[in-house]
């Protein structure tokens, strides 16, 4: 294995082949995740020293040892300073004690990243061999858990479990956190990925049942609200796999993607819970809760992704915090530590006290807005891009335009107490992520060689314009759906080329 070129072979297998696998067997691609996203492979290829990738990257990349990151506590999920799991120096040695929750690929004798307080204070990341049997030092906490039914998700609780201390993994810039979240970055894109593969699976399966299934005397597949719902998931697959070439092209060239990758991770997640209960089930009807079906078999699978690698919202609002970071230090926390100095409670610029005591810090502010009242918005195009796929282009680029002035007005109106405004903080955020992903989906479908994909693109882009204006759908917009729904009853969309759909359950003769 080049262990200085894994990346790419992770990168890989996010982009193709996690979707390929996830039409065969999801829990495949979702173990592979884990282990090569967020276990021990990327914190060790990404953070350890020469010696550490030496002497464990081999037994990882051969299989010898399966790997997991034990992050998750009882008490610890999305607020990661509620850790409590502590390592203690012991000289050659740490002393673990604590205990971890939802922890895939726990299973004695693997490898995993834990991420521990080291001496109650810094957190840190322990590349630790669980022992082969459970002793006084180390127990499984097992539970009964609907999803992840396939892999082994469970608990651990240390007592002064012995970690050598050359296994400490020593980044450059940051603490154990900086390791935990750059693993989840590529976790993350790897969800979304997994989430084209499955709805791949849903819509192949669609079409055939739909072709089946006949109601006064004609098959369902005729109909127009079977027709949306085949294209509206055709568009969620479209932007599903949009964010994953886009999100490993970015981390392959260096970028972090924080940010990108959470995106991904909403969207997938809450895409795929769409397809199965919205789309899916509903065009399935009863036959849903037979066992045996896709849907009833598979539900918690589907809808796992909202939780695990964080709660959808929840990262909504950490992809806001990150976003207004450097204009709230650039701009606005000068002023409120100028208000301080002077003893002003509430700053107000038109008030010509507080305007003359603290003229600079207005008048950088006041800069600021000029420019970005009077820059206007940016205008790009794209050679060859149709005029439909273009029309949305321009839409995402107006959008971003006006958001700089929203979000600082957002920032201002609350101030210290922003924090506590989490419903503003989230609706902003999940526009400004939609207007994202318009843009991606667009340069995507532009991007693909097959009509139909292209069609779905712009489908999925109409769905996000009107959602973001409140605007009802035209019958333009019907007529279009019917179109793009036709070409992939016809079998025209490349996402679902191989895919053998399932058997029919319970047929009638007809």
């Amino acid at each position: 294995v080049d262990t200085a070129r894994d990346d790419t072979c992770i990168l890989a297998f996010t982009s193709g082949t996690d979707k390929k696998l996830a039409t065969l067997e999801a829990t495949v691609p979702g173990m592979a995740s884990v282990h090569g996203c967020i276990g021990a492979v990327d914190p060790v290829r990404t953070f350890g020293n020469p010696e550490q990738k030496k002497r464990i990257l081999p037994r990882l990349a051969s299989g010898e040892a399966l790997s997991g990151f034990a992050l998750t506590e009882p008490g610890a999920g999305s607020d990661l300073t509620a850790l409590k799991t502590v390592a203690l120096d012991k000289g050659d040695h740490y002393e673990v004690t604590g205990e971890k929750l939802f922890i895939t690929n726990a299973v004695p004798g693997r490898t995993v990243g834990l991420v521990c307080l080291l001496e109650g204070k810094k957190p840190a990341v322990l590349i630790t061999d669980l022992p082969k049997e459970e002793n006084d030092q180390f127990q499984m906490v097992k539970y009964k858990l609907w999803a992840l039914k396939r892999c082994y998700n469970q608990g651990m609780k240390f007592n002064k479990l012995r970690v050598p201390k050359e296994n400490l993994l020593t980044p450059d810039v940051g603490d154990g956190l900086t390791i935990a979240y750059h693993g989840l970055n590529l976790g993350r894109l790897a969800l979304c990925a997994g989430a084209a593969g499955n709805m791949r699976v849903m819509l192949a399966n669609m079409i055939p049942w739909s072709a089946y299934r006949r109601t006064y005397g004609q098959p369902i597949i005729t109909r127009e609200l079977v027709k949306r719902r085949i294209a509206r998931l055709a568009g969620l697959i479209a932007g599903t796999d949009a964010l994953t070439q886009w999100g490993a092209w970015l981390i392959e060239d260096g970028y972090r993607g924080e940010l990108e990758c959470i995106i991904a991770k909403v969207f997938g997640s809450e895409a795929q819970k769409e397809a199965a209960v919205e789309l899916f089930m509903k065009t399935h009807g009863g036959r849903s809760f037979l066992h045996g079906h896709l849907f009833g078999d598979e539900i918690h699978e589907f809808l796992a992704p909202c939780i695990y690698e964080g709660e959808g919202e929840v990262l909504g609002l950490a992809f806001f915090k990150s976003i207004v970071k450097e204009h709230g230090k650039q701009f606005l926390e000068p002023i409120g530590k100028a208000a301080m100095k002077h003893g002003i409670k509430a700053p107000n610029p038109m008030n010509p006290v507080h305007a003359w005591k603290m003229r600079k810090e207005f008048g950088d502010y006041a800069k600021w807005m000029v420019k970005q009242r009077f820059t206007g918005s940016p205008r790009q195009s794209v050679p060859g891009m149709s005029p439909k796929l273009s029309a949305h282009i321009d839409f995402a680029l107006e959008e971003f335009g006006k958001m700089p002035l929203e979000i600082s007005g957002v920032v201002q109106k609350h101030q210290l107490k922003l924090a506590d405004r989490q419903s503003r903080m989230s609706e902003v955020s999940q526009r400004i992520q939609d207007t994202v992903l318009i843009l991606v989906a667009a340069i995507w479908g532009h991007q693909q060689k097959n009509e139909v994909s292209a069609a779905a693109a712009d489908i999925l882009c109409q769905d996000l314009r009107r959602k973001l204006t409140g605007k009802r759908p035209s019958d333009t917009y019907f007529r279009d759906v019917n179109k793009m729904a036709d070409m992939v009853i016809e079998g025209g969309f490349e996402p679902l080329t191989g895919i053998n759909p399932l058997d029919i359950m319970m047929p009638y003769a007809q």
